[in-house]
């Protein structure tokens, strides 16, 4: 142990202005005046780059404990690594937050008597906590450079000894008075280590959330409590602990990468008097690897969807994603989504009992776009249009301003009904599914490009004389029924096959099917292979446009 007189230089040289009395201190951040069963929750994220998606998969699941039990949410900011913060980065997390509509009660830019929510504006709080834990021997400073501890891992290594900073290999645990004043003498940088009691071949029980009863090693890592830079910012382990204690925190849900750190942060939290929190560890939202790997976490690094841009660039709905992410959560979703289709996801009771039978929530693109196909399809024809208009460049935007009679009947294509149309998982492809139908559009974008991809097996000929049969017979007034046996004569006449069975028997007799010459028709007045009934897009276009675009070469 350290004499007081060190104890009081360490501390003088880690706080010169003066420290926090901690009763005070603890005294401004008083139990929380909630309903019995109030849940307190948080989403602590790094502004380290991006938002990743599991940041709103967590948020998601903390906001709904907290709020479903009359509760409260938190958003506080761990930036406390300030080398890895990337500007903007803040400003990225409240944004796609408020995108995803989730709301916290306290953070960053709203009012709480539980602040401040940046870690780093929370320094003199941890300092406060490091230090009371060095006045009970239970932390002392570690003056080892980065060249000796990797040089010392280096060791573990070669030796297939457990890595890390224990034991024999705590350099620093037990210095003495004069080998600690003369490090501060020779202005040697110091981090606070904190002192523990454990040992790896002792066993601790806890009772996790989601993954039940736990037997895990106890801690024996001296880990850093108090970086050694200017900043004296904290380490995770410390803020998280100091952090969940004052915000009054009831439970801590986490990604299960931190379930190897519980073991300490329950001898950190006991350590300095408080109670260990309740945990729970969730699984991370996992990946097939597109190269043969296997499953395997979402990847900022090698996966686009890991970025909530991805999302919001593509035009997800953003109900549709979350339906999605609850779906991940709580295997009873589908069923009450599927029940409920008049009720927001937000109405949805999420339980912890499913969360914790979800073991490895892997993302499945053609099922979150199942999502996103029927949540467009149940958008009134107004919400429709907006989320349209919306996610429009600005050509788009004013074609569909242009003539809004005309927009709307474009944009009610079989929407209505039983059965409504279900083709669009995402508002980017709106101007693929309908920018055509606008004629400054259709021969920028669609025109040259459609007959190039989809006529390019018909000569010009062929083409030229089924558009011109077509033409003698047309007329918009004619039922689909009538205006169907009318195509069927034209493709006939111009040397198309109106009877599979003899098409089959004979295809080189003809220049090909019924379908085939639908197919001319469709391409010449859309661009695409792929359209609505082909009738009904006729109808909307109206005879002079028709004539028009088939007429034109």
């Amino acid at each position: 142990m350290l004499s007081q007189a060190t104890v009081d230089r360490i501390i003088g040289s880690l706080v010169p202005d003066g420290l926090l009395d901690l009763l005070e201190l603890e005294s401004s951040y008083p139990a929380r005046n909630l309903p019995e069963g109030a849940e307190v929750m948080r989403v602590p994220p790094s502004p380290t780059g991006f938002v990743h998606i599991g940041t709103i998969y967590a948020s998601l699941i903390n906001e709904r404990i907290a709020h479903q039990s009359s509760g409260v949410f938190i958003l506080r900011i761990e930036d406390t690594d300030k080398k890895r913060e990337v500007e903007g980065s803040v400003e990225q997390i409240i944004s796609a937050l408020k995108k995803f509509d989730i709301n916290y009660d306290e953070g960053p830019d709203v009012s709480g008597s539980y602040g401040p929510y940046f870690q780093s504006q929370r320094q003199k709080i941890y300092l406060a906590y490091a230090i009371e834990l060095l006045k009970k021997g239970r932390a002392y400073p570690c003056f080892a450079s980065p060249e000796e501890l990797q040089a010392q891992t280096k060791k573990q290594q070669a030796e297939k000894i457990r890595p890390g900073y224990y034991g024999q290999w705590a350099i620093w645990r037990d210095k003495s008075d004069e080998q600690v004043n003369q490090a501060l003498d020779d202005g040697k940088p110091f981090v606070l280590r904190f002192r523990s009691e454990g040992s790896h071949n002792n066993r601790i029980q806890y009772t996790d959330v989601f993954k039940g009863k736990m037997d895990v090693p106890e801690n024996d890592l001296d880990v850093p409590l108090i970086k050694s830079d200017e900043s004296r910012l904290p380490t995770y382990h410390l803020a998280h602990v100091v952090d969940d204690y004052l915000m009054r925190v009831t439970k801590v849900f986490r990604s299960d990468e931190w379930l190897p750190s519980t073991a300490l942060h329950i001898e950190l939290a006991k350590a300095l008097g408080h109670e260990p929190f309740t945990y729970g560890h969730f699984a991370p939202i996992s990946i097939l690897d597109k190269n043969g790997g296997g499953k395997r976490k979402l990847s900022k690094r090698k996966d686009d969807e890991a970025d909530v841009r991805y999302w919001l660039d593509a035009g997800y709905p953003i109900e549709a994603v979350k339906a999605y992410l609850l779906g991940l959560a709580n295997s009873n979703f589908e069923d009450w989504y599927r029940d409920n289709p008049d009720k927001s996801v937000d109405d949805f009771p999420l339980s912890l009992d499913k969360l914790a039978a979800s073991r490895a929530p892997l993302l499945d693109m053609t099922k979150l776009e199942d999502y996103a196909k029927d949540y467009i399809a149940r958008l009134s024809q107004d919400e429709f249009y907006d989320g349209i208009y919306r996610f429009a460049g600005e050509e788009f935007k004013l074609a569909l301003e242009q003539d809004i009679d005309y927009t709307k009947k474009i944009l009610g294509i079989e929407r209505g009904g039983e059965k409504p149309r279900k083709d669009m998982s995402k508002w980017s492809q709106g101007f693929d599914q309908y920018g055509y139908f606008f004629d400054d559009l259709f021969v920028k974008d669609f025109k040259t490009q459609g007959a190039e991809e989809f006529l390019s097996d018909l000569s010009s000929d062929v083409i030229d004389t089924a558009v011109t049969d077509f033409l003698e017979t047309y007329s918009a007034d004619d039922e689909q029924s009538i205006w169907f046996d009318k195509l069927k004569i034209s493709a006939e006449k111009s040397g198309f096959a109106t009877d599979n069975k003899q098409y089959k028997a004979n295809q080189d007799s003809f220049h090909g099917n019924v379908a085939d010459f639908a197919r001319i028709l469709r391409v010449k007045l859309t661009g695409k292979n792929r359209t609505p009934d082909l009738w009904t897009i006729m109808q909307i276009m109206g005879v002079d446009r028709v004539s028009s675009r088939l007429g034109s070469n």
